[in-house]
């Protein structure tokens, strides 16, 4: 039976690798995710070889995180200049890199299952978040993409829970089903699944109460303004021209005319750089101070002060024309918007934003003001960090702004992946987020993660909606991770003290 168990092996992490995937690729397949690991699960509780591990572990990765990323090597090939063989290395080392930092989680379950499988079981929830919250904070400057909770978007119950320990939460209550499904045979017990039970009412009680009745005390609402310009990614100066002197300044008039206070154009490509191109700056600020209201746009900002640095950064201007609100992104996008290890790495890599080559991060999260109203910007690909978010509201925040460019991807998954992380910030703070994409989607989305009005993938246009932030804070933007950090410190200690009394019979060895 030994000699077959690597093919076995091999054929459950695959399964349950597909799974992970198809619980992302299309809404309807959500459910998926409770019981996708299953299969994978009985195969390290099974205590394979640590070799057989190994190889299990990396036919589920590169199942799961290469089925999510698919996109990636288009983005290589199309706007990084490389060849479909350079970015076809480059993606499955980046899966490689994902597989080490999903290591953990394989690795400890086999060695708890060597102890006890009862306990084993009972930890495979907190190994799987300690490896989410390392991709979140240690893999070049962190990459917590298609974290499990989230494939629950559609599941508007279960996610309430992420007001009180983030995403991280939810992908702690599906790792919990799959593994108290897999112990009700395993153990030929019905407890584990009454206590997964339990759990899994309790919480989606919590989120019945917050979705149907629950709301945090508003404050004044605001006419936003969402622009969504569709600028191109690399095209000539004469399209750049039209764009930001004709079709933006449209959409602007039209806006304020509508009676919008503020108006939010994207991230987009910008060759006029702030405060550097006297004409762009100009035209800017007559036009706010023209029409009376507020415009919060991306650019790039240069700093000469030791050194020169360039930052993709926000600007508001007020209704005076002056700049009231500057923010400069502090997550920055590795090889898109600066290449890590750049001395070794430089001559193979160069950022795929090239309007100045490489930019350099921002200090910290700062708040602007809208008419006494609060706000945060997240840029881009900041939008996936719950961290900012938390530090936006610690700092008074009371709507999230995230502006974004999602051009990139083209007519693929990644843009609505994109959108449904964004959208757990919002559950996470309890604050609304505004989001405005240059080609879509840009949406206004509700403290409980509801999206409002929409524009769809690449279509052009501009729509105003109305925005009222809150003051109320959420548990997780007092805790932080703190909540996280428990349970996984309870469940690496739990294997050193032995199985589970009464917890299940555990199958007989034959």
């Amino acid at each position: 039976m030994r000699a077959k168990l690597p093919f076995h092996g091999v054929v459950l992490s695959l399964v349950s690798g597909i799974a992970l995937w198809l619980a992302f690729h299309r809404s309807v397949f959500f459910p998926l995710a409770w019981i996708a690991l299953i299969p994978y699960l009985s195969f390290l509780l099974k205590k394979p070889s640590w070799k057989s591990v190994l190889i299990g572990h990396g036919v589920m990765v590169l199942a799961y995180m290469g089925g999510v990323l698919y996109w990636i090597p288009r983005v290589l090939v199309v706007y990084g200049n490389l060849s479909w063989m350079m970015a076809l290395v480059a993606f499955l080392l980046m899966l490689l890199l994902l597989s080490l930092f999903l290591l953990p989680f394989s690795l400890l379950t086999r060695w708890a299952a060597g102890r006890s499988v009862s306990v084993a079981l009972f930890c495979i929830p907190g190994f799987w978040l300690l490896t989410e919250l390392c991709r979140n904070y240690f893999l070049l400057n962190g990459f917590p993409w298609a974290l499990l909770g989230y494939s629950q978007y559609p599941y508007s119950w279960i996610i309430q829970v992420a007001d009180l320990a983030g995403v991280y939460l939810v992908s702690v209550l599906v790792m919990a089903g799959n593994a108290a499904i897999l112990g009700t045979f395993w153990l030929k017990s019905l407890r584990p699944l009454v206590l997964f039970t339990a759990v899994f009412l309790a919480a989606n009680l919590y989120g019945a109460y917050r979705v149907n009745f629950w709301q945090p005390l508003s404050g004044p609402s605001l006419q936003v303004a969402l622009v969504q310009p569709n600028i191109g990614l690399a095209e000539g100066m004469e399209h750049y021209a039209g764009k930001y002197f004709n079709t933006l300044a449209g959409y602007y008039e039209q806006a304020v005319d509508g009676g919008a206070q503020w108006v939010i154009f994207p991230e987009a490509p910008n060759p006029y750089l702030y405060e550097e191109d006297f004409y762009f700056t100009t035209f800017w600020q007559r036009q706010t101070a023209v029409h009376e209201a507020y415009l919060l746009f991306n650019t790039t900002l240069v700093e000469r002060d030791p050194e020169v640095q360039y930052f993709n950064s926000a600007v508001l201007l007020n209704p005076q024309g002056k700049e009231a609100y500057r923010y400069h992104k502090t997550h920055l996008v590795p090889f898109g918007e600066y290449v890590p290890f750049a001395n070794w790495l430089g001559v193979l890599f160069e950022p795929l934003v090239q309007e100045v080559g490489g930019f350099s991060p921002g200090q910290e999260i700062s708040t602007g003001s809208i008419s006494g109203t609060q706000f945060a910007t997240l840029i881009c690909y900041e939008g996936i960090f719950p961290e900012l978010s938390r530090q936006g509201v610690r700092q008074g925040a009371e709507v999230l702004v995230n502006i974004t460019n999602d051009s990139w991807y083209g007519r693929t998954a990644a843009p609505s992946q994109h959108l449904h992380m964004a959208a757990f910030r919002a559950i996470e703070t309890r604050k609304p987020l505004v989001r405005i994409a240059n080609s879509g989607y840009s949406v206004v989305i509700d403290y409980l993660g509801r999206e409002g009005q929409k524009m769809g993938l690449f279509e052009e246009g501009m729509f105003i909606a109305e925005v009222a932030g809150n003051n109320y804070r959420s548990l997780y933007s007092y805790t932080g991770e703190w909540i996280n950090i428990f349970i996984i410190g309870v469940t690496i200690l739990l294997p050193l003290g032995g199985s589970l009394q009464g917890f299940g019979r555990q199958r007989s060895k034959k």
